[in-house]
């Protein structure tokens, strides 16, 4: 039988009630454990003249066999009785180092003409001082350069998110020890395989399966994708040539300037940098702000002077991905038309390439019907979160590759002797964002890609508008009665 070990700021602790400590990808792990308190507390069996409350941010680490199987900080502690007659344990939320991906320091540089395994680096960089280190990066593509991006105000969840969804891959975290968390990029063909799922009596038995139930499903399903940006760089540079009037220095380009090629005054070459260039002190002949359609020059230069910007522009993209199988087959069903669209309208991607890409990741695991699988063990850890399960089903529709997206510890009497489950659920989408996780930090957006207040909309229908016309509509007034005026406080509630 297994022995669960949990220490708080080095000091053991226990608690006597069932916890679930849980794993999800894309998600913070996190458990609660209630009822804690010091194991020291056991030997004189003093329940209630001592309290404990460790301080938010503590740290938290929790063995298995003496391996440590979860370490975490303290994030919420409280629900302690005051009462002098009642034991005065605390209740505890632990969420695992990966929060610290939203809430640590955000991001302020730019990742320019770097291949996707060097801008993974560079962020990597950026936070290696609050434990992360390089994992594994198994990804194609991995050496394709990365456009011009900002990630001034965007935390590392952020970036690595988007460079996720631009290659097609999947990224998360895995333990390494108490101070190092791994951050790991796998194209989901290529991620590690775990056991196959055998049906037979056998391999239930060697495994401790209590049970395995399937759940078939098509809340995400779609066969057509349509992805929208206000704001992509464009395949091919404009030339403009703009005259001075003799007094401005701020002249306007007719697109957005995504990047600046060349600048020349009367077939003069220039020099140019951006607005946040020139704030560190560095000196051009003209500066421009990225996404702006605006350049200034430090000069001033004669009415009519011919000054020439070749630029690539940024402006509105659009791609449509289609499963055309799947078209065919459900229009094939239900005799109608067989295209289940969504459309995604991002700001955060900065070329029809990378639109492409992420529609087309969509596709290939939306297009079909999501298979959910639960794998419920008794005491034996199989399985991990972000692994490969090939399943030979007694169901056709069943027999399919599935990922590890979630996995659940439940522990049980854990002040005698321990009982553990795992529940792990896998998925055939291998999509497995959660709604309520998806950039789940849009809060601290303030500047960049994405501005403030915005958010990326995403899997719901285009809408469609039309006018209503009435056929032999009657319109009639009604009268007044009194002074016409709600007899209500502000902002109360109607009730009638």
């Amino acid at each position: 039988m297994s022995r669960l070990k949990m220490v708080i700021n080095n000091e053991e602790v226990v608690c006597n009630k069932d916890f679930t400590i849980t794993e999800e990808m894309l998600a913070t792990s996190s458990t609660i454990l209630n009822n804690c308190y010091p194991k020291s507390w056991e030997n004189d069996k003093n329940y209630v003249s001592r309290f404990y409350y460790p301080k938010d941010y503590s740290k938290c680490k929790i063995y298995k066999d003496d391996v440590l199987v979860f370490c975490g900080v303290v994030k919420n502690s409280g629900n302690i009785s005051l009462n002098p007659r009642y034991p005065h344990f605390c209740s505890l939320q632990i969420l695992d180092f990966k929060t610290l991906l939203s809430e640590g320091e955000t991001l302020d540089f730019v990742i320019s003409n770097k291949t996707i395994t060097e801008a993974i680096e560079m962020i990597i960089d950026a936070i290696k001082d609050y434990g992360f280190v390089l994992g594994n990066i198994n990804i194609f593509g991995a050496d394709d350069i990365i456009g011009a991006y900002s990630t001034q105000n965007k935390t590392a969840y952020d970036v690595f998110q988007y460079l996720a969804d631009i290659t097609g891959s999947k990224w998360f975290t895995r333990l390494v020890d108490e101070d190092k968390v791994a951050i790991d990029f796998y194209d989901p063909t290529l991620m590690p395989r775990g056991k196959n799922i055998e049906y037979n009596v056998t391999w239930f038995e060697e495994n401790n399966i209590n049970d395995i139930s399937f759940n078939y499903g098509s809340r995400d399903y779609r066969n057509k994708q349509i992805m929208q940006s206000d704001e992509v760089y464009a395949s091919i540079d404009y030339t403009e040539t703009l005259i001075s009037n003799g007094y401005d220095v701020n002249f306007l380009t007719s697109s957005n300037i995504g990047n600046v090629r060349s600048i020349s005054v009367d077939g003069v070459p220039k020099t140019f940098a951006t607005k946040s260039d020139k704030e560190i002190g560095i000196d051009a002949n003209f500066y421009y702000t990225p996404g702006k359609n605006q350049i200034e020059s430090e000069d001033n230069y004669s009415a009519g002077t011919q000054i020439q910007i070749v630029y690539q522009p940024l402006v509105k993209g659009r791609q449509i991905v289609y499963n055309n199988d799947e078209v065919d087959r459900v229009a094939n069903q239900i005799g109608r038309k067989g295209v289940i669209a969504r459309y995604e309208n991002r700001n955060d991607v900065l070329s029809s390439a990378e639109l492409d890409k992420v529609g087309q990741s969509y596709i290939k695991y939306k297009g079909s019907a999501e298979v959910n699988l639960k794998v419920v063990t008794d005491d034996k850890d199989i399985y991990n979160i972000g692994q490969i399960v090939h399943f030979e089903a007694p169901i056709e529709d069943l027999t399919q590759d599935y990922m590890v997206k979630r996995k659940e510890i439940k522990v049980i009497n854990t002040t005698d002797q321990e009982k553990i489950f795992y529940t792990y659920e896998l998925s055939s989408s291998f999509n497995s964002e959660r709604a309520i996780n998806w950039f789940d930090n849009q809060r601290n957006k303030a500047s960049g890609n994405i501005q403030e207040g915005e958010t990326i909309t995403r899997n719901i229908d285009v809408e469609n508008s039309a006018n209503i016309i009435y056929n032999n509509l009657i319109v009639s007034e009604i009268s007044v009665t009194g002074n016409n005026t709600l007899n209500s406080v502000l902002n109360a509630p109607f009730i009638n």
